[in-house]
């Protein structure tokens, strides 16, 4: 099994719905789920599912994941900056979208603002500005190119391009991927624990980290899989 790590960096606005209240955020931590999705696309023969139908389409399955010859760690942010805006129509008729900075004097289209349905039709989005770079690591069967391009984020608008470096000490993972994908048995993430080892817990099942796990550890978790 061969492992790679790597230092990615954002080309453009990346936006994910990790968190809703009266904005829409995007966590700093990019989870494994999005990031196994988007080199499997590229580098992988993974089918994109364009239309769920039923239970599917409401009920999202990424057992599938558990096919590829490839495991990812969480992207850990190295210096990473949330203060990009998007306001997305909702509009039955079509769908805008208007990217600002947080201190842009920009306002929303007078034709937008001055309806009384426009606060029901736009959302406000915030999310993580380019030139944020992250760094991540992954456990293949057949390497991959040392040097990785991927879009990720709702519309695929986060482009990254991310270049091997040397292996990291410590790494990410993600819990959701680890018990829903992979099978992992409490009895065997209960050995995930110790003073360097931290448990983020987001908004969603999906958004639960382990922080800063040993290299060695990842190590023989993926060797069991």
């Amino acid at each position: 099994m061969h492992r790679q790590t790597y230092r990615a960096k954002l080309h453009s606005p990346l936006f994910y719905s990790s968190s809703e209240g009266t904005e829409i955020r995007t966590s700093k931590i990019l989870s494994s789920t999005a990031l196994t999705y988007a080199l499997g696309y590229n580098y992988r023969d993974l089918e994109k599912r364009y239309l769920l139908k039923g239970k599917e389409a409401t009920e999202p399955d990424y057992s599938h994941l558990k096919n590829l010859d490839i495991f990812v760690s969480d992207m850990k942010p190295v210096e990473a900056s949330i203060s990009e805006k998007t306001f997305r129509t909702t509009d039955y008729r079509s769908e805008r979208n208007i990217t600002l900075m947080e201190d842009s004097n920009y306002k929303i289209p007078e034709y937008l603002s001055n309806t009384r349905a426009a606060w029901h039709t736009i959302r406000n989005y915030v999310g993580i500005e380019p030139g944020a770079e992250y760094e991540f690591t992954v456990w293949s069967e057949e390497p991959l190119p040392d040097t990785l391009r991927f879009m990720m984020g709702i519309k695929q608008s986060g482009e990254f391009t991310a270049e091997k470096v040397e292996g990291a000490e410590s790494v990410f993972l993600n819990l959701f991927m680890l018990k829903n994908v992979y099978g992992i048995g409490e009895e065997k993430l209960s050995e995930f624990t110790g003073p360097e080892i931290d448990f983020k817990r987001g908004n969603d099942p999906r958004l639960q980290h382990l922080k800063n796990v040993p290299v060695e550890k990842a190590d023989e978790l993926v060797s069991d899989l």
